[in-house]
């Protein structure tokens, strides 16, 4: 492959694989944004929702896309029950309560898929799996379905946000509690929503990376790190933060898995966390404000 094909190459498979990582940051991000809690639930909630499209896959061969009309809405409503229960009675404690909360839950999560599905590897097999389009370089037809889709969460992410009343809502609140307690909007209320839409958008970005690779129960674990990178390189609760932060990995673990071997392309997310830690904290949007 010539120096050209190769670049072409990384920067196509980069953009795609960035769109995807975007998609699986979005609930993190959200609920950082709004409640300013970490939620370390959220592997165990990317594995469980791959477990599912794999559950329903297999049982009445549905597709993972269309699964996810399933998935997705169920997850809305575990999201929001779990607020309920435990979140909000430690969500204005100590920090630390919150994450050894959420943490517990990540670990029964994890625990349950090992009782149900053992720690076997499973994939899902799509008819579309081996089809390839040639955009200068072959890309598999799953790789741009799942981008199309990832891109399409986006669009919708950003609509709700900035055209719907509880997305205008949950910024207000993200911005100030207080302000928005005073305006007649229940935090609290505000708060249960945001985490049912942060961890249906969790559960979404699980169905797609179930397309991609192999489930098993430690899934979500390295997913999860990686999303950490992305938010902190975004600036922890912009959207498009986010994306370019995404974006940004996703190039960089390309170009460091072309250029370097796999051992680069697993070790690029977390060079880049300490690097923009260290130097940027604000992450990437730091670097345009004066």
């Amino acid at each position: 492959m010539t120096d050209s094909a190769t670049l072409a190459s990384v920067v196509i498979f980069g953009v795609l694989l960035g769109g995807v990582y975007a998609a699986m940051a979005y609930g993190l991000g959200l609920i950082y944004g709004v409640m300013r809690i970490v939620n370390l639930a959220h592997g165990a909630v990317l594995m469980l929702a791959a477990y599912a499209a794999y559950a329903l896959n297999t049982r009445f061969g549905l597709d993972p896309l269309v699964a996810s009309i399933v998935i997705v809405p169920i997850s809305y409503g575990i999201g929001m029950l779990l607020y309920s229960v435990l979140v909000r009675r430690v969500v204005h404690g100590p920090p630390m309560a919150s994450l050894l909360l959420l943490f517990g839950v990540g670990l029964v999560g994890r625990n349950i898929a090992y009782l149900i599905w053992t720690g076997d590897d499973r994939s899902i097999a799509l008819s579309y799996n081996l089809t390839t389009v040639d955009l200068g370089v072959p890309v598999p037809v799953t790789k741009l379905v799942i981008f199309g889709f990832a891109l399409a969460g986006t669009a919708a992410l950003y609509a709700f946000l900035h055209w719907t009343h509880t997305g205008r809502a949950m910024r207000a609140v993200a911005r100030d509690p207080v302000a928005a307690e005073l305006a007649g909007l229940s935090a609290d209320r505000i708060s249960a929503r945001a985490f049912g839409v942060g961890t249906a958008l969790a559960a979404f970005a699980g169905v797609l990376l179930s397309m991609l690779y192999v489930i098993n129960p430690e899934f979500g674990s390295a997913l999860q790190l990686k999303t950490f990178c992305i938010i902190v390189l975004g600036g922890m609760d912009s959207i498009g933060g986010i994306l370019a932060g995404a974006l940004t990995l996703g190039l960089a673990e390309t170009a460091a898995g072309v250029y370097g071997g796999t051992a680069w392309q697993d070790l690029v997310s977390f060079i880049l966390l300490v690097g923009i830690l260290v130097t940027r904290p604000g992450g990437l949007p730091s670097f345009f404000r004066r």
